[in-house]
């Protein structure tokens, strides 16, 4: 049923900005569907923006997602490329919500999925396009909300900051801006409210694990070669090790040399001699770091990169085949409390206190030793997780 009582087949849009967003909002959007209209059988249109990563990086995002989205049928895939996006957004914030409805040639929608309304504005501008629809958000990674306002540093008054946030002021008073719309539902496959309040007043759904777990397995087995692979990389290993890398320099919050060094020295200290070490680039990485790395420690261990174009961009959570044979060591990524949830798997978190202090720019220590925080209260968590309330949630002496 519509907000007006009408009979028909659903018509939603499933808005998506990397390969991981993809995942988890296909288990949000079926899970949603099952329980609130007793069926998963909609018209839904995929919308691929906003991946905010340079031009060279989104082509290969772009082939991963569509790769990904041939385990269902859609009514249409569109892709914006950030040029394009771009372009929308300028002029007038009016003339940039009917160009988008253009782009997607669709006029309206019972429900629109969206991991979040920022980081990119391509969200928000849907919501402001349909502001009749049902709006739901399926979080950051597998639920992760409430976390805007500490996506930036604090502040400063400094010449350079006061002309830039002028400037955006005006532009909004001269070409409008948009409408912040709340949510009518979250369905978050692993809740977590990095505010502590911003579920209060949003109707939680959690998909449950055999679920999402099923959908996991339809993702995997939709690609072709990739168990294959995983079992190629493994054999012949002894003790593995699998590192999963991350973006850092590119997501600001250091130097492109901190975070080679991060990598080398975390890996030397963890690393058992003897033992093979396989390393997992984050699908926005820059591979001048790996290489950087493996050029680094090369000669010490038996290293094995994880380059296969097919499949490097692929996130690590439909690579089970070799998840649950290695020990998994990663630096600031929330797919180790994934991984040890849905397969069991043995995981190392490598920062700590010093290591933030030493290898992070000074502006951002604070935000990622609460990362840091959430990452290991969420894995100690898992075992005496109800699955009906948030995995974590920030208490009063966080905030």
């Amino acid at each position: 049923m519509s907000k007006k009582g009408e009979c028909h087949l659903r018509k939603c849009l499933l808005a998506v900005q990397g390969p991981l967003q993809l995942i988890a909002g296909l288990i949000a959007m079926e899970w949603y569907n099952n329980v609130k209209h007793g069926s998963s059988e909609t018209e839904v249109v995929l919308l691929l923006h906003d991946f905010l990563v340079t031009d060279d990086i989104e082509k290969p995002l772009e082939e991963a997602i569509r790769n990904l989205a041939g385990v269902r049928r859609w009514e249409k895939v569109i892709f914006i490329r950030g040029r394009e996006m771009s372009r929308i957004l300028k002029g007038r914030y009016s003339n940039s919500v009917l160009e988008i409805v253009s782009a997607i040639g669709t006029s309206s929608f019972d429900d629109i999925f969206v991991g979040r309304d920022y980081a990119g504005a391509g969200n928000a501008l849907v919501l402001n396009a349909y502001p009749d629809a049902t709006r739901i958000i399926y979080g950051d990674s597998f639920g992760y909300v409430g976390y805007e306002s500490d996506l930036y540093p604090p502040w400063s008054p400094t010449l350079k900051s006061t002309h830039i946030h002028l400037r955006a002021f005006v532009r909004r008073v001269v070409y409008g801006s948009p409408k912040r719309f709340g949510f009518d539902a979250a369905v978050l496959t692993m809740p977590v409210d990095w505010s502590g309040s911003y579920l209060q007043n949003i109707p939680l759904l959690i998909p449950e694990k055999d679920f999402a777990t099923s959908i996991l397995m339809e993702f995997s087995a939709h690609l072709p070669g990739l168990s294959s692979y995983c079992n190629n990389l493994i054999e012949g290993s002894h003790n593995p090790y699998l590192f999963l890398l991350s973006n850092l320099s590119e997501a600001g919050l250091m130097s492109i040399d901190n975070e080679i060094n991060l990598y080398v020295n975390l890996i030397r200290e963890v690393t058992p001699m003897g033992s093979s070490i396989l390393l997992k680039p984050h699908p926005r990485c820059c591979i001048h770091i790996l290489e950087a790395v493996q050029k680094a420690i090369g000669s010490e261990y038996n290293i094995t990169v994880i380059e296969n174009p097919r499949f490097s961009r692929i996130p690590i959570e439909l690579w089970s085949d070799l998840v649950i044979r290695c020990t998994i060591a990663t630096f600031a990524s929330v797919s180790g409390v994934y991984l040890n949830y849905f397969y069991g798997a043995k995981v190392i978190y490598l920062l700590n206190a010093d290591t933030i202090a030493r290898y992070f720019y000074p502006e951002w220590i604070r935000y990622v030793t609460k990362i840091n925080t959430v990452l290991l209260e969420s894995m100690d968590r898992l075992n005496e997780w109800d699955c009906k309330s948030p995995l974590w949630k920030a208490s009063e002496s966080m905030l």
